[in-house]
């Protein structure tokens, strides 16, 4: 039977998200179309491990494009046993306020390429959808929702509980998320906000920590032992860009760790110190040089006195 992929999955990867919100936008990157206005374009990549660190599972590769008030990530989570899933969302900026939830989809596909799961949620509609293959044969549920103000999916999640760490706050942060896990339907999200160790290269040393977990009401106490907690590390010194994290990969499945790549280093200009001009001392067994001048008489002296 197919296991449920996590919502939290896509969440704990994108940082393109963090470093795209709040970026002023290239002029030079400016598009040609008119009415469109600048554009900023920000992309992020991740190592996937095994939660030790010490075997590599696949990697992802997110971009974020802000085109004024208009905000596009697109995610691709590729691993080495041939899954990926994709995942495409909008959001809108609000003046003093974090960017909103305009659209959300996200596609899992295993390692022959056929679909797992499709989750999609239009905000604005309130319609949502979340279907599930098996063998071949999907099978899809459908809801009309009403989506709070706070409510996140996918990478988008990220961004209040930075928003709440860049203000300094230590206070526990409640958002909502819509899931698929259990039907198209929004959940309650519940953050505590506290610093721990983080050891993995290029970040290292105490950073701010997010422990994030569903909150299903008194079924908590049914569910917890099955909801997994998700860890997330942010930078302090990078504006509180996600740096990795902890998670379940599948719903029930074994957990992976997230962490993101350093930087490619552009390689030192050449310099060349001009050679001095070649000297060579002459050795030691070189015979003296003669001269081809003739030898100069000796000077002539008188006769002794007695």
């Amino acid at each position: 039977m197919l296991k449920k992929k996590e919502l939290v999955l896509a969440a704990t990867i994108a940082t393109v998200l963090l470093l795209g919100f709040g970026a002023r936008p290239d002029p030079a990157a400016a598009d040609a179309s008119p009415g469109t206005g600048p554009v900023a374009t920000q992309t992020s990549d991740y190592l996937i491990y095994d939660p030790t660190g010490s075997r590599l599972l696949g990697r992802a590769h997110y971009t974020t494009t802000q085109r004024g008030d208009l905000i596009t990530i697109e995610g691709r989570n590729e691993f080495i046993d041939g899954e990926r899933d994709v995942e495409h969302e909008k959001l809108k900026a609000a003046d003093s306020d974090l960017p909103r939830l305009l659209t959300y989809e996200h596609s899992y596909f295993d390692a022959h390429g056929a679909p797992q799961i499709v989750a999609t949620a239009d905000a604005t509609t309130g319609k949502t959808s979340c279907t599930k293959y098996e063998n071949g044969n999907g099978t899809t549920q459908t809801a009309v929702l009403q989506f709070p103000p706070d409510t996140y999916a996918g990478a988008s999640v990220l961004v209040p509980i930075a928003d709440r760490l860049r203000r300094g706050e230590t206070t526990d942060l409640d958002i909502h998320v819509f899931d698929c896990a259990l039907g198209p339907r929004i959940l309650s999200l519940h953050a505590d906000l506290a610093r721990s160790a983080w050891s993995f290269r290029p970040h290292d040393g105490e950073l701010a920590k997010a422990d994030a977990h569903p909150v299903f009401g008194w079924f908590n106490i049914f569910l917890k032992p099955f909801v997994p907690t998700i860890r997330l590390w942010f930078d302090p010194m990078r504006d509180f860009a996600f740096v990795g994290g902890m998670l379940s990969r599948y719903y029930r499945g074994p957990e992976v760790l997230l962490v993101t790549m350093a930087p490619s280093v552009k390689p030192p200009p050449e310099f060349e110190r001009p050679r001095p001009p070649a000297f060579r001392a002459a050795p030691d067994t070189e015979p003296p040089v003669q001269s081809s001048a003739p030898p100069k008489p000796a000077p002539r002296t008188s006769a002794a006195q007695p």
